[in-house]
């Protein structure tokens, strides 16, 4: 039995998600992602009860057990199931469920399941316990049957059947109060044009009742629009009988004669035949005044007030005196200033539009495809060395002559020799891969940060360090052609480079620069060598971890520290305060979410408005001050990890051959990878059999290294 169920619960699970009703039904869209939630009122022990537990467990639902009358009523408000299934073979228990169920109020959340005796339901033909069980919300029964496979099968049947009807009807219910409580005016008519629904906001832009609009078309309450705005009229009319959505801006009267001019919204709403049934109208004042409030919410504080204090942000005072401009100025005027305001209201306020000459490249739009999800559309830095003590010479003294003792290979002289240029920035990271053996972080990673006195920031010894970055590179995955330890390597490498010169390093502190090096070597730790695009597609379960959102770079940061506090020994953090300890997370933390290619036009606008556009407050003879220090500095770290995560195209040429081709084979598997399981293909001009790497790179680095290495080298000359 256990086998079979377990063969019925692969089959089940295989065709749990699968796509069988329209991409438009957003209902089932929604649905399909919901986990069911059972609960079981079954005494101890109880046949019946324990099937349906081992039912459910195969199935991966969520399932608790109540074993008394007594904890239903707690059970109901902690955990909130979307099924019940009761005991209900026995008069007193059903009397007892009947005086419960009977004081709910919301039994329609509910499917409720009765479960009869088998025996005596065959003896009669009516039961006379189903009666009274109906009346209090019961609307399934199940025949006593201890058989798992049969509990499973109902737990199939209530999930696909009743259960999906049931939350339909709650998202309905949530979609149509959404609806009425909208700022904006919203209508539904039927092909014919009668309204059939108008929300609140519709009667008060209108100055109408609801009852005085229902069954009427808008135009015979609105004679006058005929008068004003004909021909825009006409226009949506002709449009709409095609099926297509219609925006624009027309004009009408109130009840009252008060002239509202509306941004409008007119939506077809097509039936399974493809012929429209609804049409959906939305409409915005946008002669009146805003809800400043609403918009209000998205800046800083909102304008709250603490006691006698009150807190305002500068954008909500922007926001203020925008919203009264709007009061005395004109419709066309207001218009413009409501765009002023959505445009403030975004929490992307630093995202450019992005215009390339050769936007309409493939190759351009592939990179932004696959790379940035399309949320928005010279070289060689001179070099300044770093001073190095008698402490930093004994330091790494101790380095070498510890790493057998640590438990790795003996160094050779070849790699001694090679990590004395490690400040260079022609340095060979692949070379130091072959001599290595595929390990190069731990012994580049170690030797760097002895220049940085890392272990003294962190107050920990030799030991512990090396062992961190040792189990940091175990968790690279050697398969990856690009994202390995040696990427990781690179990466730390460039960012100390630039930590070096001296316009950086007269400007962050020993924390700072050691967060930067932290965060360098796991920002893309446990990397899967698929894009976050690849992962969403495919409904990873990263993807469906973090919301879809910076997928691989919360994973990143998330596993370092999880690896971090496994185990003592290689706790680089134990020996730090509370408050340090935050700070250097939060820093981490900031630095690997940025190297996230959906946020690189952000964070180099960022960069030039907070650093470039502002020269004076910058320059090395006036540093800022105070908070202004932590917000210019965290730009300079972000960009600074930025161009060290892709700076492999502006390494020296016989390298960024090396990378180029790194790359290209993971994204060459990931086109293989998208094709074999029918996935969309991100990037389909990384197929091995077409694909021009040279060109690749070109369109590469004219979409994101030319530009981003001009500016930071802008940055340099500030501080010269």
């Amino acid at each position: 039995m256990g086998s079979h169920l377990s063969r019925s619960t692969k089959a089940f699970e295989s065709n749990r998600f699968s796509k069988t009703d329209s991409e438009g039904n957003i209902f089932t869209r929604a649905l399909t992602r919901q986990t069911m939630s059972i609960l079981l009122i079954f005494g101890k022990d109880d046949k019946q009860g324990l099937a349906f537990l081992q039912a459910a467990k195969q199935a991966k639902y969520k399932c608790s057990v109540a074993k008394s009358m007594d904890s239903l009523a707690s059970y109901l408000a902690e955990q909130a199931p979307n099924v019940i299934i009761a005991d209900a073979r026995e008069t007193e228990k059903v009397e007892n469920l009947c005086k419960i169920f009977d004081l709910i109020s919301n039994k329609e959340d509910f499917v409720l399941v009765a479960v009869r005796d088998s025996v005596k339901a065959e003896s009669s033909l009516v039961d006379p316990n189903m009666l009274p069980l109906i009346k209090v919300g019961f609307t399934r029964q199940f025949m006593q049957n201890f058989d798992p496979g049969a509990c499973l099968a109902e737990l199939h049947f209530i999930e696909h059947g009743e259960l999906q009807n049931r939350f339909r009807f709650q998202m309905a219910r949530s979609f149509i109060t959404a609806v009425e409580n909208s700022n904006d005016s919203i209508e539904i008519t039927t092909r014919r044009n009668n309204i059939v629904y108008v929300n609140s906001a519709f009667e008060q832009l209108f100055g109408c009742q609801r009852k005085d609009a229902i069954g009427k078309t808008f135009l015979t309450m609105n004679t006058s629009i005929q008068e004003i705005d004909k021909s825009v009229i006409d226009s949506m009319k002709a449009q709409m009988r095609q099926g297509i959505s219609w925006k624009g801006i027309y004009s009408t009267f109130t009840k009252d004669g008060k002239t509202v001019t509306h941004r409008c919204n007119a939506i077809p709403i097509l039936g399974p035949t493809g012929r429209i049934e609804n049409f959906v109208v939305i409409r915005k004042d946008i002669g009146a005044k805003p809800n400043v409030n609403v918009i209000r919410r998205i800046s800083l504080s909102g304008g709250k007030t603490r006691g006698n204090l009150t807190i305002e942000a500068p954008m909500t005072k922007v926001i203020q005196a925008i919203a009264e401009i709007q009061e005395t100025c004109s419709p066309s005027v207001a218009e413009s200033l409501n765009k002023v305001l959505e445009m403030l209201g975004t929490t992307e306020l630093y995202i450019p539009t992005i215009k390339f000459d050769d936007v309409n490249n493939e190759m351009t739009n592939e990179l932004l495809q696959g790379l940035m999800k399309r949320r928005t559309m010279k070289r060689y830095l001179q070099h300044s060395s770093h001073t190095v003590d008698d402490e930093d010479v004994l330091a790494y003294e101790k380095y070498l002559a510890s790493i057998s003792l640590l438990g790795a290979n003996k160094m050779s002289p070849k790699v001694q020799d090679l990590l004395e240029q490690e400040d260079r920035w022609d340095f060979n990271i692949i070379e130091l891969e072959k001599l290595t053996d595929q390990k190069p972080l731990q012994y580049l990673a170690v030797k760097i940060c002895v220049k940085y006195k890392v272990m003294e920031v962190l107050k920990i010894d030799l030991l512990t360090l090396f062992q961190w970055f040792r189990m940091i590179e175990l968790h690279y995955s050697v398969s990856n052609p690009y994202h390995s330890s040696t990427h990781a390597g690179d990466v730390m490498q460039a960012s100390s480079y630039f930590l070096n010169l001296d316009c950086i390093k007269n400007i962050l502190s020993p924390d700072e620069k050691v967060a930067v090096l932290l965060a360098a070597a796991v920002h893309d730790v446990d990397h899967p060598g698929k894009t976050n695009s690849y992962l969403i597609n495919s409904n990873s379960p990263l993807a469906l971890l973090y919301n879809d959102l910076s997928v691989l770079e919360s994973h990143h940061v998330s596993f370092a520290f999880r690896l971090t506090h496994q185990d003592s020994r290689i706790n680089i953090f134990k020996n730090l305060t509370k408050e340090d300890y935050k700070n250097f997370r939060q820093q981490i933390i900031d630095l690997v979410l940025a190297t996230e290619m959906s946020k690189h036009m952000e964070h180099m606008s960022r960069f030039m408005h907070t650093i470039i556009d502002q020269p004076n407050e910058h320059a090395s003879s006036q540093l800022p001050t105070g908070s202004d220090v932590s917000e210019s500095n965290t730009v300079i770290k972000r960009m600074l990890i930025k161009c060290s995560d892709i700076s492999n195209s502006a390494r020296p040429r016989h390298l960024a051959i090396v990378w180029a081709e790194r790359i290209a084979e993971e994204y060459f598997r990931q086109t293989d990878d998208e094709k074999a399981q029918g996935l969309p293909v991100v990037m389909p001009h990384f197929d091995r059999q077409l694909c021009k790497i040279p060109k690749t790179q070109l369109s590469f680095m004219g979409l994101f290294i030319n530009d981003m290495f001009e500016v930071w080298h802008s940055q340099y000359s500030l501080f010269i």
